[in-house]
């Protein structure tokens, strides 16, 4: 090749080089940038889920957080959360107040029979006035427990309604900016930890802890012990998936995030150190790269702190109606032991127990993604 040639070549090469910088090198920051590139997301979907969930009253509007992120502007404050979980303990404990009455009535009618059967030394009136009792606060239980259960489930079923719009939104943003090859693996890892709380929380833990009340209220009709340990051998089992699905998922996604991200890491700062060596044009080029990089990692940031405001949004207040018949239960038993048959108290401290195990159920699986998100955003951070 002559030297006439070479000088060409030269000369489209630095062309083409300048063009494709001239190109890029529009936004002159990583804020404006990033400013601009939002409009190209289309979070209609992520909206959608959000306005099911929350209600005609919401007025959370992701793509305006997103952008107040970045900006480094506050759109929704804790305070306004604040307001919204003391509104909500306000109608719990009213709604609450009247379960409450209910089981101190049962429990002083059920005393009542007891007392009397015994002064007239008539164990049929006892047992009789026992079982009419029992049924009593049999319908109460299951009936508040049935409301418990439909919330949990209910909770769960959204926060995975809002996981499935927000992941692809979300890891296309991480892919752009810092591989192809984490976002895949992080993509396949949020599909199955989706799957995962899907067929276990909600197909098979819920129904658990329902049966495991069932069996404790059907364990106390009788004076003998007969289905206690199986009830347990419930209670243990339930303990244990939940504790082994928070460890597996932190784990796995920890020994993820230290892995995966390293080649596309690798390969990104190979091509900005390149691009810099250019000679002429490499300082602009690299500038321009990180610039844009830079952006990117300001919005995948700013989506994934809105996604973890809106998981916590979806659970605050269905944990606290959780937390509040908890605490009716619990606050029942202790007043009720005194004066009440045991079986009585047995069967109050099982519904104490069995919200409070949906109420671990709602707490696991909204930390399992919250954790997933948390780890995303901090192992693909950097731009270097």
């Amino acid at each position: 090749m002559t030297e006439g040639s070479k000088g060409s070549s030269k000369k489209y090469m630095k062309l083409l080089l300048l063009i494709i910088i001239i190109f890029y090198a529009q936004p002159c920051s990583a804020v404006k940038a990033s400013a601009s590139l939002p409009e190209d997301i289309n979070y209609t979907e992520i909206q959608d889920v959000i306005n099911d969930v929350m209600g005609k009253g919401n007025e959370f509007q992701f793509d305006d957080y997103v952008d107040q992120l970045i900006s480094g502007e506050e759109a929704f404050t804790i305070s306004s959360l604040g307001n919204q979980l003391l509104h909500s303990v306000k109608g719990e404990i009213n709604a609450n107040l009247g379960t409450f009455g209910s089981l101190i009535t049962i429990a002083l009618i059920a005393a009542l029979f007891t007392n009397l059967s015994m002064a007239f030394k008539n164990n049929h009136v006892s047992e009789t006035g026992y079982y009419i009792t029992y049924l009593l606060l049999f319908s109460l239980l299951i009936s508040t427990f049935i409301l418990a259960s439909r919330i949990a489930a209910e909770t769960i079923g959204s926060i995975l309604d809002f996981m499935k719009a927000l992941v692809p939104t979300y890891l296309m943003v991480v892919g752009f900016y810092t591989g192809s090859g984490t976002s895949l693996v992080y993509y396949e890892a949020a599909l199955m930890l989706i799957t995962l709380v899907d067929f276990l929380m909600v197909s098979i833990m819920i129904p658990m802890i329902n049966f495991y009340l069932i069996i404790m209220l059907t364990n106390n009709l009788s004076k003998e012990d007969m289905l206690s340990k199986l009830a347990e051998l419930f209670s243990s089992a339930i303990s244990w998936l939940l504790k082994s699905m928070l460890a597996a998922v932190i784990g796995f996604n920890a020994i993820q995030g230290l892995i995966v991200p390293v080649a596309d890491k690798v390969k990104r700062s190979t091509l900005l150190k390149a691009s810099e060596a250019l000679p002429g044009v490499g300082d602009a080029l690299g500038g321009v790269a990180e610039t844009i990089l830079g952006a990117g990692v300001l919005l995948k940031n700013a989506i994934g702190v809105a996604g973890l405001i809106v998981i916590l949004t979806i659970c605050a207040v269905p944990f606290l109606k959780l937390l509040m018949i908890t605490v009716v239960y619990k606050v029942g038993c202790a007043a009720l032991q005194p004066i009440s048959d045991k079986r009585f108290i047995e069967c109050i401290s099982a519904s104490a127990k069995s919200a409070g195990m949906l109420l671990q159920t709602v707490f696991v699986g909204a930390v399992l993604f919250i954790i997933t998100i948390t780890i995303v955003a901090v192992t693909t951070g950097g731009i270097s």
